[in-house]
């Protein structure tokens, strides 16, 4: 497993979050083979797109989407739909 060139590239493409005042970006943190992606941004939904597929070009990886959720926090609805992802 090699997810590192993935973690860099949706860290230099996507907002992320704070965790603490003046801290730096947070975009994704993983274990293993779990991946978890923060986004504030509906927008950023398309960044994640088009670099998980690149990723998934590259090394043969897949996203099985029935292990994958969303969680919808604070105004973000449940509407915005996030590829084929349950939330």
């Amino acid at each position: 497993m090699c997810v590192n060139p993935l973690l860099i590239k949706l860290d230099s493409k996507l907002h992320g979050i704070e965790v603490r005042n003046n801290s730096t970006k947070t975009t994704a943190a993983a274990y293993a083979d779990d991946i978890t992606i923060f986004i504030t941004h509906p927008s950023e939904i398309d960044e994640i797109k088009e670099t998980l597929h690149e990723y998934m070009q590259v090394t043969g990886a897949r996203i099985n989407e029935k292990k994958s959720r969303a969680f919808a926090l604070g105004s973000w609805t449940k509407t915005t739909p996030i590829m084929n992802i349950k939330y």
